[in-house]
């Protein structure tokens, strides 16, 4: 009688086995494809007026203040005509802050966290210093309209003016995030100075 039940039971378990080795395969593909989709492309980015080359996600819309010393770079969903500090939670932010002489820490670190609506301050470190200019590192979590974002940055000092540029992400995004930040953070170079 037990060789019966074993018996009557086998396609059933055969076929529970092959529901669940189905099932195992298809949770694979779908990591492996969520995976492989991985950040979108970098593209370059110059502004001669301001003075910077960077390199930002493809495909983001590009908005310049009417004095031309101030542009945001956002996603292209619901996009404005210019910058607004307060309507986007991700950005890439350029500024260019005019009459800053002094390499004074305390002051760069004023300007660092004073251009946009900071909140939070979790770095600022000073990272070198080559042609003449200072090169200010920092990271920091700020608020706008819609939700609460973390950004690296970074603040290059000159003669007589300051490139402020800051990359931030959804808070609730920023582990997967800011990878992508740090790379449009380090791709910032000054040209035309």
């Amino acid at each position: 009688m037990s060789l019966a039940w074993v018996r009557d039971q086998g396609p059933v378990a055969r076929s529970g086995r092959r529901l669940a080795g189905g099932s195992l395969a298809l949770i694979v593909c779908l990591l492996i494809a969520a995976c492989d989709r991985g950040p979108v492309p970098l593209v370059e980015y110059r502004n001669e007026s301001i003075g910077v080359a960077l390199r930002h996600p493809r495909g983001w819309t590009v908005l310049t203040a009417p004095d031309a010393d101030w542009v945001q770079i956002v996603p292209p969903q619901g996009s404005g005509a210019q910058p607004d500090p307060l309507r986007y939670s991700e950005f890439v932010s350029i500024r260019m802050v005019r009459g800053v002489r002094s390499a004074d820490e305390d002051r760069m670190r004023g300007i660092a966290f004073s251009e946009l609506p900071f909140h939070g301050v979790a770095k600022f470190q000073r990272e070198a210093v080559s042609g003449g200019e200072a090169r200010y590192r920092f990271e920091g979590t700020g608020t706008s309209a819609i939700g609460q974002w973390a950004s690296v940055g970074v603040l290059i000092v000159g003669r007589e003016r300051a490139l402020h540029v800051v990359c931030a992400k959804p808070i609730e995004r920023w582990r997967d995030g800011q990878r992508e930040c740090d790379d449009v953070i380090a791709s910032v170079e000054v040209s035309g100075r």
